[in-house]
């Protein structure tokens, strides 16, 4: 599961080729498995109050299979995650729109991380875009589809509720991949990431 080749965008036929390939691999999909019940055991972890909304630690896992596991397997994970989160601790009636966004989720984080040089400035724009993109342009409509209204009265208090935990979110992440990229390197799976004095650079 060697990961040795780096691109800096993901519009490459050889990033698509070797992310298909890895979702096949049996150390990927045993990683993926593992995030998944990763997601469930951070779930049940209170989430943080922060001005008028809250941050879970959900995302945590998600990056990290995304990193890991690439695109394809990644909205493989973020189907599974979703479905079983739902049956294992069901909240509210079920609508498969949320299923979407966490396998959208995942897309972005993987389009962000995986086969790339991950630098402080990567994990803004990722969280920016999960946030911004899928929380609130596709969550406002399904909420919408969901309890009526108009759209853009449920996006203005989505994305101010979602502009708030960018930074937080980015702050964990970084202390999140801080910690496992050097483990991630030895183990094979990652090439060096950290600057020589072990932290992640800036852009």
């Amino acid at each position: 599961m060697s990961q040795t080749k780096l691109y800096r965008m993901p519009f490459f036929a050889a990033y698509w080729r070797e992310a298909l390939a890895d979702s096949h691999k049996v150390k990927q999909l045993v990683f993926a498995a593992l995030m998944i019940a990763m997601a469930r055991a951070l779930s049940l972890i209170p989430s943080i109050p922060i001005a008028h909304t809250k941050l879970s630690f959900g995302f945590l896992a998600r990056a990290l299979c995304a990193l890991v596991c690439g695109p394809v397997l990644g909205m493989i994970y973020g189907f599974s995650e979703d479905i079983l989160g739902y049956i294992l601790q069901p909240q509210g009636e079920f609508f498969f729109g949320y299923t979407l966004s966490t396998m959208a989720g995942v897309l972005v984080y993987a389009l962000c991380f995986y086969r790339a040089r991950i630098t402080v400035w990567r994990l803004t724009l990722a969280n920016l875009l999960v946030n911004v993109l899928v929380n609130a342009v596709l969550g406002s409509l399904w909420t919408m589809m969901i309890r009526g209204g108009g759209y853009w009265g449920w996006f203005v208090v989505s994305l101010s509720k979602n502009l708030a935990t960018i930074v937080p979110k980015v702050l964990l992440l970084y202390i999140l991949f801080q910690a496992l990229l050097p483990i991630l390197q030895r183990a094979g799976i990652m090439p060096r990431q950290l600057s020589d004095k072990g932290r992640l650079s800036f852009i």
